[in-house]
């Protein structure tokens, strides 16, 4: 009895620390499983998050994200599909009127412009606002543009490693983005009337008085390239020197060529952009080309008549958003040949009939 009793403090020593041991292993079991639920969270919330903003993301400027959501709002309205906007590697400078961002995306390598055999093709769109069509005609047109430059399997009839293309999808966007979009930009300004050309002084207003009985819809502006959106064109134009523009418009249902015309006035140049135009056209099912007249400020004025840059205007048959597939169904060859078309050497590239578009969903 008396052993049992010298052993018992013994025992109670033991007993203690396996308590002590027991207690502290149970504390830290329990911050081990804090912390793997803590980082459960973590990991949960960064894939929620990725899901939101996708890793393509290369700017989190705070005008991209909100000028993207009034894109996405507006391809909502118009039963459209996703556009995709932010994981587009949109460049911008200066803004709208009202401080939209001006965008544009650049494909290829742009350090080889003015190099030889390298071709640049400036495509714009939405220049009107209330022309709702050619905004998701350009929006198709980078899709497409995407999968010639990123997927293994590119074009095979032409080499895009030696072509540079520029896309503005939406010149003037603060006139799209009304509730009811409106030609004329934020100050009542037509953006395709208001370049610098050399008769902008002379006739511009005089033509708007004359001969559109001062139509609001068409309104030059009191001064030349007094508006962002047209010194955004000018920009363009002037940093990329592209070898042929393409400016989408609607509805007059028509393709108008404006620069050098043929070999005999417009040299080797002249006879290639004319070749092109004829090729767009033939790649559109025989669409409609028309000689229709350049006007004091205009795009085609200022680049084509007097820059000398093939300049090709595509005018969709409507505005009718829920038309936009059908359209780009129709043109994407024509686009993809003025991507394609080098107009500095003997290359005239055309989709094949089993490469042209299909229906997309809207």
């Amino acid at each position: 009895m008396r052993r049992v009793l010298s052993l018992l403090p013994v025992f109670l020593l033991v007993l203690s620390c396996q308590n002590v041991k027991s207690f502290y292993s149970n504390e830290d079991q329990a911050k081990e499983n804090q912390k793997t639920s803590e980082e459960q969270v973590a990991q949960k919330s960064i894939k929620e998050t990725a899901k939101v903003i996708p890793q393509e993301v290369t700017s989190v400027d705070p005008d991209i994200i909100k000028f993207c959501a009034k894109i996405d709002e507006s391809f909502k309205k118009y039963n459209w599909k996703s556009s995709d906007c932010l994981k587009h590697n949109w460049r911008t400078v200066r803004k709208s009127v009202k401080g939209d961002p001006l965008v544009w995306e650049v494909f290829g390598n742009e350090n080889r412009i003015g190099k030889k055999n390298v071709d640049v093709t400036l495509l714009m769109c939405g220049v009107h606002g209330d022309e709702i069509t050619p905004v998701k005609f350009c929006f198709d047109a980078i899709e497409h543009i995407e999968e010639l430059t990123f997927t293994e399997d590119i074009d095979k009839d032409g080499d895009i490693d030696e072509k540079v293309i520029i896309v503005a999808p939406i010149v003037n966007p603060d006139s799209f983005f009304k509730d009811r979009p409106t030609r004329t930009n934020a100050k009542g300004v037509d953006v395709n009337r208001n370049f610098p050309t050399g008769d902008f002084k002379k006739l511009a207003m005089k033509e708007w008085i004359n001969r559109y009985s001062k139509d609001p819809r068409r309104f030059p502006g009191k001064d030349a390239m007094s508006e962002p959106e047209v010194v955004f064109q000018i920009n363009l134009i002037k940093r990329y020197n592209p070898s042929k523009i393409v400016s989408v418009h609607a509805p007059l249902t028509m393709l108008d060529y404006d620069g050098p015309i043929d070999e005999h006035t417009g040299g080797i140049l002249g006879s290639r952009a004319n070749e092109l135009l004829i090729q767009m056209s033939e790649q559109a099912q025989g669409y409609r080309i028309k000689d229709y007249p350049f006007f004091p400020g205009s795009l085609g004025n200022y680049a084509g008549n007097e820059l000398n840059i093939p300049t090709y205007t595509l005018e969709l048959p409507s505005s009718d958003p829920r038309q936009s597939s059908k359209y780009w169904s129709l043109f994407k060859g024509a686009i993809h040949s003025a991507i394609m078309h080098n107009l500095g050497n003997d290359v005239n590239v055309a989709m094949e009939p089993d490469k042209k578009a299909h229906n997309n969903a809207n």
